[in-house]
């Protein structure tokens, strides 16, 4: 008995598939992170979803198919087919949500799932009850079953690599795996009615209680009832995977950021470190390549420390370095650079750079006593000075030739001379 599709009808089958496979791989990999009460409750939702769901696109396919002959549908078989999908579905969801699933276990929730669309729709086909009963082509019927396990294998390998993912890429994967698995519903369902033999003059059982009126208000209910589980249950899912990338993002710059400042910050100072300094310094010289704009590199160090050091307590010492620290930058200008370049030493950078010599920035920095004692003693400060581009060319270099000897004297005459030695 020959019938033709009526194409808008199989494409909202197709649709349904695709929805009531993304809700399921959606409850799966909600099954995979909870537990006790919660966990049962997300099974029973997800299999009354995917169930629900293909059940009514075996149906809504059922009649995308015109035939001269009305369909009509035994009730209780229509209902054992529905239990059949609901079952099956929520066993298959047990299985992809196990935390540790070996090939073995794979294969056969594959074939459980695969089972249980293949015995959905021709459950539904024997809900006919036509006389003389249908056959079925033997190499249709096992195209058909072939599909519904391969893709549904397929489907649920990208459903456990999706729960290791977060973000809008889980949801892309997630999405491929729907268009899969809905494809196995459809193509088993579509092969499947290709498989069926209707001999001549094979007519429905008249006690059947399904005629395609009656039919077709609890298929509109359950699919109605599904679609809005489905389209809240998409909502959600994306809404949820949104909000993981947010936070993921969030969390990997609070992480760079606090390694920026572990690496290149001093815990005492708050300033810059060498690593920091010299950083800096690197993409200064790079940023001015094509202008060569004239800079000084200072090397301030604290010839005395360890003298402080062993009269000071190490807190209290961390904190007069750290108010020294702050001492230091109120001085300078504000296109200037300040760094601790060792326990003893600070570096500054500026533009400020005196024609003849430093003599006058070196005053201008030491003019304030908050910058010449450390608690109660004098500090005894010897300064080394670089020039770009006169004295070197390189970050490395000019630190290099910042911390040899140089001879410079405050406006009061007081030495703040000495020698700095390479470290």
């Amino acid at each position: 008995m020959e019938g033709s599709y009526d194409l808008s009808q199989v494409a909202l089958s197709y649709l349904v598939a695709i929805l009531a496979s993304y809700c399921a791989l959606y409850f799966a990999t909600q099954l995979s992170v909870v537990s006790g009460k919660r966990r049962y409750l997300w099974l029973s939702i997800g299999a009354m979803s995917m169930g629900l769901g293909i059940w009514s696109m075996h149906f809504i396919g059922m009649g995308a198919y015109k035939m001269a002959m009305p369909m009509t549908y035994d009730l209780g078989m229509t209902l054992v087919s529905s239990v059949a999908a609901v079952l099956s579905s929520g066993l298959a969801l047990y299985l992809i949500s196990r935390t540790n699933m070996s090939g073995r276990m794979l294969a056969t929730g594959s074939l459980v799932m695969g089972a249980g669309i293949a015995l959905m729709h021709y459950l539904g086909m024997a809900a006919m009850k036509m006389t003389p009963a249908v056959s079925y082509e033997p190499v249709w019927f096992s195209i058909s079953i072939v599909i519904a396990v391969g893709a549904s294998a397929a489907a649920m390998a990208i459903c456990r690599y999706t729960q290791n993912l977060v973000g809008t890429q889980a949801a892309v994967y997630q999405g491929i795996a729907a268009l899969v698995m809905g494809a196995a519903i459809c193509g088993m369902h579509y092969s499947g009615m290709e498989a069926v033999v209707f001999p001549p003059g094979s007519m429905p059982d008249p006690a059947n209680q399904l005629t395609g009126a009656t039919l077709g208000v609890p298929v509109v209910v359950a699919a109605v009832v599904f679609v809005l589980i489905a389209l809240v249950t998409v909502y959600t899912d994306i809404k949820v995977r949104l909000g993981e990338q947010e936070r993921s993002v969030r969390e990997e710059q609070r992480a760079a950021s606090w390694a920026d400042n572990k690496a290149f910050s001093d815990e005492v100072t708050g300033l810059p470190n060498r690593a920091g300094l010299e950083q800096h310094l690197a993409k200064r010289l790079a940023d001015q390549a094509s202008d060569s704009a004239p800079f000084a590199v200072l090397m301030l160090e604290m010839a005395n420390l360890r003298e402080l050091d062993q009269s000071i307590h190490q807190r209290d010492i961390n904190q007069q370095i750290g108010a020294l620290a702050r001492a230091l930058s109120a001085q300078l200008s504000t296109n200037s650079y300040l760094a601790r370049y060792s326990n003893n030493r600070f570096c500054v950078i500026t533009d400020q750079v005196p024609e003849g010599d430093v003599q006058a920035l070196v005053n201008d920095i030491f003019q304030t006593a908050d910058i010449t004692r450390l608690a109660d003693a004098d500090i005894r400060w010897q300064v080394g000075c670089a020039r770009f581009p006169d004295d070197a060319a390189s970050n490395r270099e000019l630190l290099r030739q910042a911390l040899k000897t140089v001879s410079l004297k405050t406006e009061g005459g007081d030495d703040v001379q000495g020698h700095m030695v390479t470290s």
